[in-house]
């Protein structure tokens, strides 16, 4: 049995049972996590990654249409996204988080927005894998869907 987060906003939800001592603290690990790769991905900095995942991890990026998914490690990426010239920030929100059994296995499913220099470029959802490696969580592994904003969009996920 897993266990699951409620959003992670302001509007109040229904608590969650806690089945788990640790439940929380693992949570926060895991969200902790997921924070600091997509500020490492904003950054553009590959040492900073380093502390967040697993080179050798897979993803699976789905690029907004006509485009066809693309696959690569996580080390792949990290190195191209560490060159580029364009600035990035991307940005989660709500996200749900599930841990199995003995705690060794998590995902979180969010939804999120990406500006190039400043402007709403991509939308859509992450799912991020993660393992509990010597004690501390990596992201293992990260698939993604995309498509363009609509104008509505652009603005109110400015």
């Amino acid at each position: 049995m897993g266990w699951t987060l409620p959003s992670l906003t302001s509007t109040p939800s229904v608590p969650v049972p806690n089945p788990h001592p640790s439940a929380s603290s693992e949570i926060d690990s895991i969200i902790s996590v997921i924070k600091g790769f997509v500020s490492a991905l904003n950054a553009k900095n590959s040492t900073e990654f380093e502390k967040y995942c697993v080179r050798a991890g897979g993803m699976s990026l789905g690029p907004p249409a006509p485009t066809t998914p693309r696959f690569c490690t996580i080390g792949a990426f990290v190195e191209h996204i560490a060159k580029l010239d364009d600035e990035i920030e991307e940005r989660i929100w709500d996200p749900e988080v599930k841990v199995y059994g003995d705690g060794n296995l998590a995902a979180v499913w969010a939804p999120f927005r990406a500006k190039v220099n400043g402007v709403v470029n991509h939308v859509g959802v992450e799912l991020f894998v993660l393992h509990k490696l010597n004690g501390r969580w990596k992201v293992t592994g990260l698939a993604d869907s995309c498509r363009r904003p609509t104008e509505e969009e652009k603005i109110l996920l400015f």
